[in-house]
This record gives structure tokens, sequence and C-alpha cells, in this order.
């Protein structure tokens, strides 16, 4: 294996891990209260806590990148710790938070180490009180549509209308998208809803027209992706580059007349950006189950259809009671017609045998061929 520290040029800056390290040492203090481990507990629950990114990088199978976490303690929990027993009890965190994101491909925690409050340390400064952290659930925001991969578009307020095209056609991919100003309900305070939006996306998406950083509000949202290591895509709609410290990034172009036509390509690098296959397939199953007419059932069949490769038992059970509960689904003819597409699908993607009758998907079960031969035989 070549282990190496990349340059900023070699290696996207864009992660995944870093954003979620709140979630899983929350995720780890529920573990540890269940488990009465109550020093490791007293660590997360009074830890400021910030992720160095890109601290290593093996070249194998793609690229693969490490990143430190950095807990600052308050004396009072510190002390509790011996410095023969400090390392110890970095590493056994370490793999406990690795545990919580095995699902992610090329990225881990390479460790974690364990420090004295410090305020005159800038990092300290950048960390973040877990304590004081409130956990927001994205599914209780009505600004969020449940399952859709959630993208914030910043945008300057003249292009509302247009951010709404490109939010509505991505929709069909599986992906749900917040456009300030028309996703917030008019009862709603709505620097608190932009700032839940901002708290709860999985993914940016700069809205780049020319004027689009004479404003201090799309600059501070990008800055709040940046703070936060979310993943940021620019779509350049006009001559201007990407900003600042999005500069280094490549944008996508498309056009004010028709930023919709780069849908297919935003969910591309949305995936890309990601690097997780499950999240997007989630998201194109749960655009496929809301569809609200006959013709965006056909075209969310056919956008979950050219991508996903293999159903899970519950993701086809997800299938079955979406499509039983929707009209517009086992209504739609270009799904149920002679060809039947759904049930190609599915049995290609399930590897189970199925029939469609009305509103209802039930699997066949076979008779093994054993079976039957087990009754010819005579004695």
């Amino acid at each position: 294996m070549n282990k190496a520290y990349p340059s900023e040029k070699s290696v996207s800056t864009s992660y995944y891990l870093p954003s979620k390290i709140g979630s899983y040492l929350k995720r780890l203090d529920l573990e540890y209260s269940r488990d009465k481990q109550s020093l490791k507990g007293e660590i997360i629950k009074s830890a400021r806590a910030i992720v160095i990114e890109n601290t290593e990088y093996d070249n194998w199978n793609g690229g693969t990148t490490g990143h430190d976490v950095r807990l600052f303690l308050p004396e009072g929990i510190l002390s509790k710790i011996g410095l023969s027993s400090q390392v110890e009890i970095g590493e056994s965190l370490r793999v406990d938070l690795n545990t919580c994101c095995t699902h992610v491909e090329n990225e881990f925690f390479r460790a974690v180490q364990l420090e004295l409050n410090d305020e005159h340390d800038p990092e300290y400064q950048r960390a973040i009180p877990l304590s004081q952290r409130p956990q927001i659930n994205p599914d209780n925001l009505s600004i969020w549509k449940p399952g859709l991969v959630r993208l914030f578009i910043s945008h300057r307020d003249e292009y509302k209308r247009v951010a709404t095209d490109l939010a509505d056609a991505l929709e069909i991919y599986g992906i749900g998208s917040f456009v300030a100003h028309d996703t917030i309900e008019p009862t709603r305070e709505w620097r608190r809803e932009i700032m839940n939006g901002l708290e709860t996306m999985e993914v940016m998406l700069v809205f780049l027209t020319d004027n689009f950083s004479e404003s201090i509000w799309t600059n501070q949202e990008v800055g709040f992706a940046l703070g936060k290591g979310v993943p940021i895509i620019s779509l350049k709609l006009e001559k201007k580059d990407p900003p600042g410290f999005i500069s280094h990034e490549q944008a996508l172009r498309s056009s004010l007349s028709d930023p919709a036509s780069s849908a297919k390509q935003i969910q591309k690098l949305v995936a890309e950006k990601l690097g997780r296959r499950d999240r997007i397939q989630s998201g194109l199953i749960a655009a496929f189950l809301t569809s609200p007419d006959w013709n965006e059932a056909r075209d969310r069949f056919e956008a979950m259809a050219s991508t996903v490769e293999t159903l899970s038992d519950r993701e086809f059970d997800e299938i079955v009671q979406g499509f039983y509960k929707n009209n517009q689904l086992y209504g739609a003819t270009y799904l149920v017609n002679a060809r039947e597409r759904l049930k190609t699908f599915l049995e290609k993607t399930s590897g189970k045998k199925i029939e469609i009758k009305g509103r209802e998907i039930k699997e066949i079960k076979t008779t093994p061929r054993s079976m039957y031969l087990d009754d010819d035989i005579p004695f």
C-alpha cells in the first residue's frame, strides 16, 4: 500500500465523515449509557469536538482518506484519565466511531485524541460543544420531503423562480431541494428556517450568477457549508467562476434560460460528492413512491430503474407498500401494461418472482423441484 499526505490539488477536500461527527458521537453516547460505560459517556457529553481532515491518505482502491478527531475536555474530566490510559481510551473511541460508519466508502477515522480545553488554541475555538448542539431530525422539518437527498440551493432572491424550476426537476432523481423564501411556510420565521436547512442539508448547490457573491446571505451560507464539511457543487449560470474558498472546484456549466436541463448531471455530482450509493438509491425509491401523477410516475420510475441494480428485502417491501398506497402508481398504465415494466424491474433487482394484481404486488413462492421428485418415489 502506498501511503501519502496529498496536496490540496491531488485529492478532493469535500468529505462526508466530518459532517457526521456530531451524530456519531451522539450514537456512542447512547451506547455507553446503555452499557453503563460512564467514563466514556462523560467524555462525550463534556467534549468539544473538531475533525482534522485528510491526515492520512492511501492510494489503494481509488483512494482512502483518514481523519483525526480531537476531543477537548474540561480539567475535571481529563483528570479522571491517567496518562497511561489516555491513548487506550482514544483508540477505543476510534474503533467505536468507525463502527458507526462502516457503510461509508473511502473514508475512516484515523485517530481520536483527548486534549485539555485551551481557549487560546485555534482548534479549540473552532471545535463544536456537543452538549450545546441540538440534534435536528430532518424528517420533522416541513422544508424537506422525507427520504429524499437534502440539497440546499444557495441563490440570489431574483433567481428564485428558476432555482425552483431546477428543484422540481431534481426531485425526479430523488433529490429534495431547499429554495429559501420559496420552500419556507409563510408563518415561519425565515432566518430560523434557513438555519434549519443549513443544519440538516447533505449537499449544497451554489446557484452561481454573476452577482452571487455580492450578497451577505449567500456568502454566509457557503461559509456555513465549508465549516460543516458539507459537499458543495457550483452551477455556473453566467460568466463568473466560483469565488473564494470554492474557487478550486470546477463548476458545472448551465444557463439561466434552462437550468433544469442540468438536473441529471447534478444528480451524478451529488452521488459522487456523497460517495454513498445506498443514499442515492433510497432517495430514488422515495421519489418514485411519492409520485404525484402518472407522468411523474413514469419519469421517476425510469430514473430509478436506470440507476438501481439490486434491491434489499427492506427496499422491496417499501416498494410493495408504497405501490399499494399510491393510486398514481398502481393506476399508471406505463408501469403495469403488457410490457410489465415494474414487474420486470422488481424481479431483476430482487431475485424474486412476483405478480401484480391491481394495487397489490405479491411474491410467488416457488416449490423446490426436489419436492416433486420425492413424490415420484414409490416407497
